[in-house]
């Protein structure tokens, strides 16, 4: 992977410890996260919302499939010389299981989202989907893992946000745009924590660019079904396109599992919800979008279940994700 980094970024991490540049390099996916808000917003002005995530997302597993042919070379991860045939089996199947489960949460994250964007704006959007991050140990508990009478009071701290944010008139006074965020929501909090359960440090390329095809392909299909995209919309969208491809997508979601490998998981995911707050502010500042007062309530709401969240779980991680030496001793 160090193709992937402009030497200046080299030099500068190099002399850094693991969980400092796992907190850098998650600070700038939070960043990217926050300008593809603007992105997408304007990719819906151009082409349907399905069509507009499909084919990025492709685009986005085109981009990084030599980086992760590369990765999986140098570190022999499906090499004959390096691991028995038992050990590539198993590593094999892993992958593609954890491609298509990250793939398929993806899709219902992402196209939630960004069909939401056609009447939310770009920072609405970011608090609301940053919701993912209380989510995230409620959807552990699929791992076995145990959830606080603390996480539950930010989950419903975090809903009382949205609330605030989007139900002026009852349930009735939501757009469906505010209610398909939501539901993106949970989405992201399912791929990161299917994330958690199968990225190693010899697999994370391969895994983004595998979970990228899965949700491409899968959205397109759904696209071509549903919204019968005119080839001349996508193209008359294309430097949103490459944007939302480079940057918040390729170099976003690779970034993510990355950086999740060195930081510590509740410091991972206070990082990554800030990037609600740069989705508000580019918004504002490229887009002139304005959040109402009940808006702004509700957001800081949001924010302050998950700052209490990351908070409470601080002391008891052990760290970020498995680092996938533990494949049950590789068969």
């Amino acid at each position: 992977m160090r193709s992937f980094w402009f030497a200046p970024g080299c030099v500068i991490l190099r002399g850094m410890s693991d969980k400092t540049k796992g907190n850098l390099i998650l600070l700038l996916t939070a960043i990217l996260w926050g300008t593809g808000f603007i992105a997408q917003k304007k990719g819906n002005d151009y082409m349907p919302p399905m069509t507009f995530n499909a084919v990025r997302q492709i685009m986005a597993a085109i981009v990084l499939t030599p980086l992760a042919a590369s990765s999986l070379r140098k570190s022999g991860y499906l090499s004959k010389k390096e691991a028995t045939y038992a050990q590539r089996t198993y590593r094999t199947n892993r992958l593609l299981i954890a491609g298509a489960l990250c793939g398929l949460f993806l899709l219902f994250g992402t196209a939630t989202q960004q069909i939401g964007l056609v009447t939310v704006s770009a920072g609405k959007s970011g608090f609301i989907s940053s919701l993912y991050i209380v989510l995230v140990p409620v959807f552990s508990i699929l791992l076995g893992n145990s959830v606080s009478r603390k996480n539950i009071a930010c989950v419903v701290i975090a809903l009382a946000g949205f609330a605030v944010m989007s139900l002026q008139e009852g349930l009735g006074g939501a757009t469906v745009g505010d209610w398909l965020t939501l539901a993106s929501a949970a989405g992201f909090a399912a791929q990161i924590v299917t994330v958690n359960r199968f990225v190693d440090r010899d697999n994370a390329v391969a895994l983004s660019q595998l979970q990228f095809l899965i949700c491409g392909v899968a959205g397109l299909a759904i696209a071509v079904v549903m919204e019968h995209p005119a080839p001349e919309a996508v193209m008359s969208g294309m430097p949103l396109l490459l944007y939302q491809t480079i940057f918040p997508t390729a170099c976003g979601y690779t970034l993510q599992i990355m950086g999740q490998k060195y930081a510590d998981s509740s410091t991972a995911a206070l990082i990554m919800s800030t990037e609600a707050v740069f989705a508000a502010v580019f918004g504002a500042l490229i887009l002139n979008e304005a959040m109402s007062g009940r808006e702004i309530i509700g957001s800081a709401i949001i924010f302050a279940a998950i700052i209490i969240g990351q908070i409470e779980r601080k002391k008891c991680d052990t760290g970020g994700m498995h680092d996938g030496r533990q494949e049950k001793s590789e068969i």
